[in-house]
């Protein structure tokens, strides 16, 4: 079955030494257990769905006066959804939280409560080889960066994902 987001997502992508820990995890499992390749990043806001213009538009509004401030991974868990079946969730630090909650308000979308994570695995899977990925991969997952930039993406399914503009922040 093919999955897809739908219209524009914000990224808060990885950066140094967590970006290619994280991304050779993701190709890792990826090539294991035959799911997609795909960028680490910490969903900001997805299904965005209005015009590429808007979007660029809302996103230079949302980084204008945002600061730089870190991020933190540090527990893995699962659910069982495809783009949720294996992740890594994020400290909801007040900056992060700030961040995510203005960003709504830019986008106009009332959505459910924020659970910000960087998923490692794509796909439906048995909760039992979960359990033996998690064990299997320790504490590799942990990470830290400074979150400097929020990423615009295109959505699609995973193979179609492309980069619209990087914003940096102030």
């Amino acid at each position: 079955m093919k999955m897809y987001s739908k219209g524009y997502t914000l990224w808060l992508i990885p950066i140094g030494e967590a970006y290619a820990k994280l991304s050779n995890l993701i190709k890792g499992l990826a090539e294991e257990y035959n799911g997609p390749i795909f960028e680490p990043h910490v969903t900001l806001l997805g299904d965005i769905e209005i015009t590429e213009e808007e979007a660029i538009q809302r996103t230079g509004q949302l980084v204008s006066d945002q600061k730089s401030f870190p991020i933190n991974l540090r527990l893995v868990d699962f659910e069982n959804l495809h783009f949720k079946t294996l992740f890594v969730k994020a400290e909801i630090t007040k900056p992060l939280q700030d961040l995510h909650n203005r960003a709504k308000q830019i986008f106009k979308m009332d959505i459910p409560p924020y659970m910000p994570h960087l998923s490692l695995l794509y796909g439906i899977y048995p909760v039992e080889l979960k359990k033996k990925i998690i064990s299997e991969i320790g504490a590799i997952q942990e990470a830290t960066w400074i979150v400097d930039k929020i990423t615009l993406i295109k959505g699609g399914e995973v193979s179609e994902w492309k980069i619209i503009k990087v914003f940096s922040t102030y």
